[in-house]
């Protein structure tokens, strides 16, 4: 089969590879007829994601159709279309049992390697799913292959970030980087009735907030934007969803006193100097989220067929597999804002 594989730094490459095969009772087969590139994905293209192993077949959001699994697998059955979670959970252990699936003692990203255990991923024609149960969810067909790899990953974790940053209507909640997790935080703000500013030094991404009721900002502009709106107080709460230090900082000058910044941008610095002076002064909360698509996505779903949310509305590239260099490039310069491949 045909898939995407990270063979260095900066090395990304389409290969014939063997197709996957069941490993486990657990496990089942997909046949992958959407993938996306997700902003995670750059991490160990740039070589920042600690211990990576190249080789490693990339990509952790995906659609497709059940095409074989294994004798212990229930939930699903072959032929059925189905989404995946992007972080593979076995849905026994002892942190799954109370409900934090995204602290799983076996915890697996698909196309990752070095901070999680090596699992290739779905930028492929097929891909093995562990713990299959757990791990996909049926579509229905209400739902297109588009809108539900956001179901992966993007939309669950903006869910996150404005579930456990506490919006509530009327709230000023100011998004930070507008890649499609903060488009989609831009998205799930707006539905709860908060008003959204929101920030992202690319032009195009602006645009696509804009679209999505927020009020845009250049990033020299959205400091003085949010102390005009509140007087000077700040926002209710901040998400930052860029994954940079820098914009974790500015995340943390825009909030107002005991407000929250709600941070889903992934980080893996060991050494960021946090501003405790200003944590103390303004009693903030900095709370991290993964993403949790095992406790979301049903709704989610629901949100999607009503027409409440259309994540398919930031899809800027539809391109095909055999192109995915070229895609690559385009989403790593930012001349792409989200990319859906079809193998």
């Amino acid at each position: 089969m045909k898939a995407v594989v990270l063979r260095g730094a900066g090395d990304v490459r389409l290969e014939e590879v063997p197709d996957p095969v069941l490993q486990a009772e657990t496990d089942a087969i997909v046949r992958v007829d959407a993938a996306a590139i997700c902003g995670a994905d750059l991490f160990p293209l740039h070589g920042l994601t600690p211990g990576f192993e190249y080789g490693t077949i990339l990509g952790h959001e995906f659609a497709g159709i059940v095409t074989e699994v294994g004798s212990a697998v229930t939930s699903v059955s072959v032929g059925q279309r189905v989404v995946n979670m992007s972080l593979v959970a076995d849905g026994t252990c002892a942190a799954c049992r109370a409900g934090r699936v995204t602290q799983c003692s076996g915890r697996a990203l698909f196309g990752y390697s070095g901070v999680y255990p090596r699992l290739d991923g779905a930028q492929a024609d097929f891909v093995r799913v562990p713990h299959a149960d757990t791990v996909l969810y049926p579509l229905p067909d209400s739902v297109s292959d588009e809108a539900a790899v956001f179901l992966a990953d993007n939309l669950p974790t903006a869910y996150d970030a404005i579930v456990r940053g506490e919006v509530t209507r009327d709230d000023l909640v100011c998004v930070v980087g507008l890649g499609a997790v903060g488009l989609m935080a831009v998205m799930v703000a707006h539905d709860v009735g908060a008003t959204v500013f929101a920030t992202d030094g690319v032009e195009q991404r602006r645009g696509l907030a804009a679209s999505l009721g927020a009020q845009v900002f250049e990033s020299d502009e959205v400091g003085e934007a949010v102390s005009g709106a509140t007087d000077g107080l700040g926002a209710d709460v901040v998400v930052e969803a860029a994954g940079t230090p820098g914009a974790l900082g500015v995340a943390l000058q825009l909030a107002r006193g005991r407000g929250i910044v709600s941070v889903v941008g992934a980080h893996f610095e060991p050494d960021y100097p946090l501003n405790n002076a200003l944590m103390f002064e303004r009693e903030l909360t900095l709370r991290f989220s993964i993403g949790d698509s095992l406790a979301h996505r049903e709704h989610l779903i629901s949100m999607i067929s009503e027409g409440r949310l259309d994540p398919a509305a930031v899809v800027t590239h539809r391109m095909a597999l055999d192109d995915a260099v070229e895609a690559y490039r385009l989403f790593d310069s930012r001349e792409a804002t989200k990319v859906v491949m079809t193998p």
